[in-house]
C-alpha cells in the first residue's frame, strides 16, 4: 500500500513523525552521553534561574497589565472628553442655524402660504429604531425584525501586503431607520396685541395645540400652557433674538428599569407600556416626551415693528445629537440601553435634564396647570417640602442649588411611587456627579471624572454648550452642557481578562516548572556528558530536515486548498458544468467527491425550480384566460335574459308575477355586474385592458360622480359630504374618465353598502404631481389583519352582518389593479366600528407603468 492510499490522518501523524519525534529521538540519545559532566553545575545553576525567571516573569506581567490599563484609560478618557465637547459644539451650531432661520422668516411676508411653503422647505434627517416587541417569555424587549440594510465591512484578506498589518475595518455606521422630518412643529405671526395672525404648522398636525389663532399674551392659551414668551417679545429691539427653555409636558413612569408585565406588577400598575414613558430597551414603545424651543424675532417694515414671528423647533431634533452616542467600540446604536451606565444626555442652562434614555427623566411642565413638575429630590429635601406647603416654585426659590450632594443620601421613595423621577441637578442631591458637570462648566469648559454610581465604576464628562442668543447669552454655560456617562471596566476589559489569563498561565507554569525542573535534574546528572559536538551537528540536521519537510507539507496543503477555491469559486460565477477532479482515495478525494455530487444536487435544483416557474406562469395565464372568455361568454345570455326580463315587467298585469320579473330583472343585472368585474379584472391582469387617457376637470367631474349616490346615501338617512380642493383648484388630469368613474363608484358605493348610520365624506386635493381622492365613512370598519384581504379578489371580511351587505368581492380588486395601471395607488385605514378611510392617489399626467408583471411589482412594492 503506497503513500498515496493512506488516509490524511495518516499521512499527517507521518509528517508530525519525521518533523518533532525522530530529532527529539535523536537529541535524547545523545544528551544522555554528556549527563555526567555537567550534572552539578547545570542542576544548581538551573534551579537559581528557575526561580529568578518566574519571579520576573510575574513582575513584568503585573507590569504590563497595570500600563495597559492606565494607557487605555487614559486614551478612553481623552477620546470620551473629545466626543462629549464635538457634541456640544455640533449641537451649539445647529442652534444658530436656527438664528439665521428666524431671520428668513422675518423677512417673509406674513402670508399663510408663504409661510407653509418656507416650513415644508425646513426638514433633517432623522433616525429612528425599529418596532420592538415583547419577548417570548416576558421578561425583556427585542426587535421584532433585523435591520432593514444590511451592514457590510471590508474584507482584511483582500488587503494589499503593505497594507496588511492592522488592517482595521467597520460596517456602516447604523443609527436606524433614516427619514425626513420638519424641524419645527409651527410657525406664526403675532400681532402688536398678542394675537396669532398667521400659524401653519408643520408634521402632522396643523398647529402645536391644533386649534385656530390664539391669543398667546394669555398663558393658558400657549404650548402646554407653559410658555410665557409675550412680555420678552414686547421688549425686543430690532434684530434681537428670543429663544425659550425646553417646553414639554411631562411624562411619567411608576417603573424603573425594564417595564415588563412582573416589574409592572410590582409597581401596582397595570401592563400598559405604550401609556408609560419611553426607555430605549428598557421600553421602547412608550410614550415620547414632546418638547419645542421656541424662536421669535420681531418683524419690521419701513422701519416699524408691525409684529412677531415665532419657530417652534421640534425638540427630537436637539435629542438626535445625543440618543444613538455610546462611548465604547460600537459608537452608535439605534437605540440605547440605559442599564449598560454608557449613553450620552443633555442639560439645559439651569442643570434640567432635556435629553435622556429616559423619557421620564426629562423634566418638563404639568399640561393641566401649566407649572413645572416637581423634580426627583433626595428624601430630606422632600420632606422639607412637604412640610413648607409651599408649591414647589415658591420653595425651590428658597433652596441653594447644589446643596451638600452626596452618595450617602437617597431619592425619595414617594417620588419614585408617583412615577415623578425627571432631572433638575440643582436639587438631585443624591446624585454628585451633578455638582460636578455644573464646575466642570459654569464658566463654559469640559472635563471629566470617575465616579461609582448605581453600582457601577464609571468615566462620566460634561462639556457646555457655546450658544449664546437671547437669555442664553447670560449664562457661560450657553445653552446647557452636554455629559457622557461611560463603564469604565468597558475600557479596559481586554486588558484585565489578560492579566488574569497571564496570572493563570504563570500559575499552571510555576507548577509545571516545579515538577520538570526536579526531574530535569535527574535526567540531566545522569545523561549531560560529552553533549555539545554531537548536538551541534545533529541541529542542523534536523533543520534542514525540518526546512524540507515544511515546504513540502505547505505546498502539499496549499494546492489542495487552492483547487477547492479555485472550483468553489467557478460554481458560484454560474459555472454549473465546473467539478472538483479525484486524484487520491484519502479523505481529499472523499471531499471532491462530495463536492462534486452536492454541485450535480444544485444544478438539478435549480433546472427544476426553472421549470416550476415556468409551469407556474402558464397555469397563471391559463387562469387568467379562462376567467376572460368565461366572463364573455356569460355576458350574451345575461343580457337576452335582462331583455325577456324587461319586456315580462312591462306586459304583465299580475303584480305577483310583475314582481317576478323585477326580481329576474335585478337579479340578471346584480350577476352581469359581476361579470363585468370580473372580466375588468381578468383583463387588467391579463395585460388586455387599455387606458384612453383624456384631460378631465376634477371640479365638474367628481360631483358629476358622486351626484347619482346622493339619493341612495340619503335612502339610509346617511349625511353625505363632498369637499374639493381645500388647498386651491384641482388640477387638470389626464386619465381614462371611465375607468377613473368606475373607481370612485365602487368606493362610494362600498362606503354607502356598509355605512347604517353616520356620515360619508368624499374629499379631493391636490398633492404635487397627485391628486388625493379620499372617501371615509362612519359604518363598520375592517379589522387590520384583513387590509390585504379586503384588495383580493372574491375577499370577504367581517362578520355575518358585512357579508350580508352582498358584493362579489371583486370591487377593491378591480379599483387597486386599475389604480396601478395608471401608475397609482390605493390604500387603507380603518379600524373596527369606527369607520373606514380609502385613500386613492392619481398621478396628474400618465405614467408609463409598463407588462402586467411590472404593475404587480408595483403594486407589491
Amino acid at each position: 500500500m503506497g503513500f498515496r492510499s493512506l488516509g490524511l490522518r495518516a499521512k499527517l501523524v507521518l509528517i508530525f513523525v519525521a518533523i518533532k519525534v525522530i530529532p527529539l529521538i535523536m537529541l535524547a540519545w545523545l544528551a544522555w552521553s554528556a549527563a555526567d559532566r555537567l550534572a552539578q553545575a547545570l542542576g544548581g545553576r538551573a534551579t537559581h534561574m528557575a526561580d529568578d525567571m518566574a519571579v520576573a516573569i510575574h513582575e513584568v506581567g503585573n507590569k504590563a497589565t497595570g500600563d495597559a490599563i492606565h494607557a487605555l484609560d487614559d486614551r478612553s478618557r481623552e477620546a470620551i472628553e473629545r466626543l462629549t465637547t464635538d457634541i456640544a459644539h455640533s449641537l451649539a451650531s445647529f442652534l444658530y442655524d436656527r438664528d439665521n432661520d428666524i431671520r428668513v422668516a422675518a423677512q417673509l411676508e406674513p402670508d399663510e402660504a408663504v409661510y407653509r411653503n418656507f416650513i415644508r422647505g425646513q426638514v433633517r434627517e432623522y433616525y429612528q429604531h425599529a418596532r420592538w416587541k415583547l419577548s417570548a417569555d416576558q421578561t425583556h424587549w427585542e426587535p421584532e425584525a433585523a435591520a432593514s440594510t444590511p451592514l457590510t465591512q471590508a474584507d482584511p484578506k483582500q488587503a494589499l501586503p503593505d497594507n496588511a498589518r492592522s488592517f482595521s475595518a467597520r460596517p456602516p455606521e447604523y443609527l436606524g431607520e433614516r427619514s425626513l422630518r420638519p424641524l419645527y412643529l409651527e410657525i406664526s405671526f403675532i400681532g402688536l396685541d398678542g394675537r396669532e395672525r398667521v400659524k401653519v404648522g408643520g408634521g402632522q398636525g396643523s398647529g402645536l395645540e391644533g386649534g385656530g389663532l390664539r391669543d398667546i399674551s394669555r398663558r393658558e392659551n400657549t404650548f402646554v400652557k407653559a410658555e410665557t414668551y409675550w412680555p420678552q417679545l414686547r421688549r425686543l429691539k430690532p434684530g434681537e433674538i428670543y429663544v425659550s427653555d425646553v417646553i414639554g409636558a411631562y411624562v411619567p413612569s411608576r417603573v424603573i428599569g425594564p417595564y415588563t408585565p412582573e416589574s409592572a406588577k410590582k409597581a401596582g400598575e397595570a401592563f400598559e407600556p405604550e401609556k408609560s414613558a419611553y426607555a430605549g430597551t428598557e421600553n421602547p414603545v412608550g410614550k415620547r416626551f414632546k418638547g419645542i424651543v421656541r424662536w421669535a424675532t420681531p418683524v419690521v417694515r419701513n422701519g416699524h415693528i408691525i409684529g412677531y414671528v415665532t419657530l417652534a423647533l421640534d425638540h427630537e431634533h436637539i435629542r438626535q445629537f445625543t440618543d444613538r452616542v455610546v462611548p465604547t467600540d460600537q459608537r452608535y446604536t439605534p437605540i440605547i440601553d440605559a442599564r449598560e451606565g454608557n449613553y450620552a444626555f443633555i442639560w439645559d442652562h439651569k442643570s434640567r435634564a432635556i435629553a435622556h434614555p429616559r423619557d421620564y427623566m426629562i423634566l418638563g411642565y404639568d399640561s393641566a396647570t401649566g407649572e413645572q413638575v416637581p423634580p426627583w429630590m433626595d428624601e430630606d429635601l422632600y420632606r422639607e417640602w412637604q412640610a413648607s406647603h409651599l408649591p414647589w416654585a415658591q420653595f425651590s426659590s428658597s433652596v441653594p442649588p447644589f446643596r451638600a450632594q452626596s452618595l450617602k443620601l437617597r431619592p425619595a421613595v414617594e417620588m419614585t411611587q408617583r412615577g415623578m423621577l425627571g432631572l433638575d441637578c440643582r436639587y438631585l442631591n443624591f446624585s454628585p456627579q451633578c455638582s460636578g458637570w455644573n464646575q466642570l462648566t459654569e464658566h463654559g469648559g469640559s472635563g471629566s471624572f470617575e465616579i461609582n454610581f448605581t453600582g457601577l465604576h464609571k468615566l462620566t464628562t460634561a462639556a457646555a454648550i457655546p450658544y449664546y442668543t437671547g437669555q442664553y447669552a447670560q449664562s457661560p454655560q450657553g445653552f446647557g452642557f452636554v455629559t457622557i456617562g461611560a463603564n469604565v471596566e468597558a475600557f479596559h476589559r481586554a486588558a484585565t481578562e489578560s492579566a488574569r489569563q497571564i496570572n493563570g498561565m504563570l500559575e499552571q507554569k510555576n507548577r509545571f516548572f516545579r515538577d520538570e525542573r526536579q526531574s530535569m535534574l535527574d535526567t540531566v546528572a545522569q545523561r549531560m556528558r560529552a553533549m555539545t559536538t554531537s548536538l551541534a551537528s545533529t541541529t542542523l540536521l534536523m533543520i534542514a530536515l525540518v526546512i524540507g519537510v515544511a515546504f513540502w507539507i505547505a505546498g502539499f496543503m496549499s494546492r489542495k486548498i487552492a483547487g477547492y477555491v479555485n472550483g468553489i469559486m467557478r460554481f458560484e460565477s454560474g459555472d454549473m458544468s465546473s467539478r472538483f477532479p479525484v486524484r487520491s482515495h484519502d479523505e481529499m478525494g472523499a471531499l471532491s467527491e462530495a463536492l462534486n455530487r452536492m454541485a450535480d444536487s444544485m444544478e438539478a435544483s435549480f433546472r427544476m425550480s426553472e421549470e416550476a416557474r415556468e409551469q407556474a406562469e402558464d397555469a397563471n395565464r391559463a387562469k387568467t384566460e379562462f376567467l376572460a372568455n368565461v366572463s364573455h361568454e356569460l355576458r350574451t345570455p345575461l343580457n337576452g335574459i335582462l331583455g325577456f326580463a324587461e319586456l315580462l315587467e312591462m306586459d304583465l298585469k299580475d303584480p305577483t308575477l310583475r314582481d317576478h320579473a323585477t326580481t329576474i330583472k335585478s337579479s340578471g343585472r346584480h350577476l352581469l355586474g359581476v361579470v363585468n368585474d370580473l372580466l375588468d379584472v381578468a383583463k387588467s391582469e391579463s395585460g388586455k385592458m387599455l387606458l384612453h387617457p383624456e384631460q378631465i376637470d376634477l371640479n365638474a367631474f367628481v360631483p358629476d360622480v358622486v351626484h347619482v349616490h346622493r339619493s341612495h346615501a340619503a335612502a339610509k338617512h346617511l349625511a353625505f359630504h363632498l369637499e374639493l380642493g381645500r388647498n386651491g383648484p384641482l388640477p387638470l388630469i389626464e386619465a381614462d374618465s371611465m375607468r377613473l368613474r368606475q373607481m370612485i363608484n365602487n368606493l362610494v358605493n362600498n362606503a354607502i353598502k356598509y355605512t347604517d348610520a353616520g356620515s360619508i365624506w368624499v374629499r379631493v386635493e391636490s398633492l404635487g404631481e397627485e391628486v388625493c381622492l379620499e372617501v371615509s365613512d362612519t359604518g363598520c370598519g375592517i379589522a387590520k389583519g384583513d387590509f390585504d384581504a379586503i384588495f383580493e379578489k372574491f375577499g370577504t371580511v367581517g362578520g355575518k352582518i358585512q357579508r350580508d351587505k352582498g358584493g362579489s368581492g371583486l370591487g377593491l380588486s378591480l379599483v387597486r389593479n386599475l389604480a396601478h395601471m395608471m401608475g397609482g395607488r390605493i390604500s387603507l385605514e380603518s379600524e373596527p366600528g369606527k369607520g373606514s378611510i380609502f385613500t386613492l392617489m392619481i398621478p396628474v399626467k400618465p405614467q408609463a407603468v409598463g407588462t402586467p408583471e411590472n404593475r404587480r411589482n408595483r403594486a407589491a412594492a
